[in-house]
């Protein structure tokens, strides 16, 4: 990970104004997004579109997506189609294969290892774990946004 990715993520704009926000920087209003669904890759793989229908739905059922999330939601779903493609390969053929040293790790055990890392931040990114789920904001909650006793 680069620097970028050091350090705590920001607070929802939303926690922000509920917990004051004194001898901060004034907090800023929310960039006005077009909100809809991406257009979906006609080349995803058959677990990734899988995927991708699951994520859509559910995501633009409270208003959380616009269509410049699609580049980042087909490497979600990419890396998930993955994950279960190394997934499916250790079931088959065992978590050990030979090479030339005798018997090793199988190539797709740390394939799968990898793709699940990598798939877990781009769920956090998405609110997709109980945890990150926390911190989305749905489009109903986001006209109260200003008045925290609402």
């Amino acid at each position: 990970m680069g620097a970028a990715n050091l350090g705590r993520k920001p607070k929802p704009r939303a926690l922000k104004v509920v917990e004051d926000n004194p001898g901060h920087r004034p907090i800023e209003p929310e960039v006005p997004f077009t909100r809809g669904s991406p257009v979906k890759p006609e080349d995803l793989s058959e677990d990734a579109s899988k995927l991708w229908d699951l994520v859509v739905e559910q995501m633009q059922s409270v208003g959380l997506l616009k269509p410049l999330d699609a580049p980042s939601l087909e490497i979600l779903c990419e890396t998930y189609a993955r994950w279960k493609e190394a997934a499916r390969m250790r079931r088959k053929d065992s978590i050990l294969a030979d090479n030339s040293q005798g018997r090793v790790s199988a190539p797709w055990v740390g394939i799968e290892e990898r793709a699940g890392k990598e798939f877990r931040a781009w769920c956090s990114e998405y609110g997709l774990t109980p945890a990150a789920e926390r911190n989305l904001v749905p489009d109903a909650e986001k006209e109260d946004a200003d008045n925290p006793f609402a």
